[in-house]
C-alpha cells in the first residue's frame, strides 16, 4: 500500500538527486520498511549504500569514523564532517539513518538532545553543500534543520507516512479479527 510514496521517494532520489530526504511518520507506520524498499529500488544508482540505525544513540564522532571509513575502503577514519563531504562528493553514497528521533529532544520540536547537536550540523552541511550523494533518515519527528532548508524544488524534502488502509486490513486479518 506504499507505492506512491516509494514512486515519489525514487523519483526524488534517483532521478532529482535529492541530498536529504526524511521519511517522517509515528511509530510502526513503516517509515524503515518504507526506507528499506526504496534503498533496495535505488541501490544501482550508487556506489556505496549504508545502513546505520540511531536506535542506540551513537555519538556523531563515532558515526563519522564507521561511514568515512567504509567510504574510504577503510583507508581513514576521519570524524570530521568535511572528511565525509569530501567522500559523497567524489563517490554517490547512499547513507540512511533510522530512529533519528531517539537522537531528538522530546517535546522540543525537533531540536537535538544535548550531546548531539552535531547530527544537526550534518544534516545542515549535507543538505546545504553539493555532491552527488543522498542521506535518508527516518524519524517520527521532523529535525529543525529539515524544516528550514526544504522545499519542492530544493536538494532537501521530507515525505510524512500516514495511516495505510491495506496495512490496516492485513493486520487485522494477521490477528484474525472480523468486525
Amino acid at each position: 500500500g506504499r507505492t506512491e510514496e516509494l514512486t515519489t521517494l525514487e523519483q526524488w532520489i534517483a532521478v532529482q538527486r535529492c541530498r536529504l530526504v526524511a521519511v517522517l511518520g509515528m511509530g510502526g507506520i513503516g517509515k524503515t520498511a518504507v526506507a528499506a524498499k526504496v534503498a533496495v529500488q535505488v541501490q544501482h544508482e550508487f556506489e556505496y549504500v549504508i545502513w546505520r540505525s540511531l536506535l542506540h544513540a551513537p555519538p556523531l564522532e563515532t558515526l563519522l569514523g564507521e561511514l568515512v571509513a567504509f567510504v574510504s575502503d577503510f583507508g581513514e577514519s576521519s570524524t570530521e564532517i568535511a572528511r565525509l563531504i569530501y567522500y559523497l562528493r567524489s563517490r554517490r553514497c547512499l547513507l540512511i539513518l533510522d530512529n533519528m528521533e531517539t537522537i531528538l529532544e522530546a517535546g522540543e520540536a525537533g531540536q537535538f538532545r544535548a550531546g548531539y547537536e552535531g547530527y544537526g550540523e550534518l544534516l545542515k552541511v549535507i543538505g546545504e553543500t553539493a555532491h552527488s550523494s543522498c542521506l535518508i533518515l527516518t524519524s517520527r519527528e521532523k529535525p529543525s534543520e529539515i524544516a528550514v532548508n526544504e522545499g519542492d524544488k530544493l536538494p532537501v524534502r521530507s515525505l510524512r507516512l500516514n495511516g495505510s488502509p491495506q496495512a490496516a486490513i492485513a493486520l487485522l486479518d494477521a490477528k484474525g479479527l472480523v468486525g
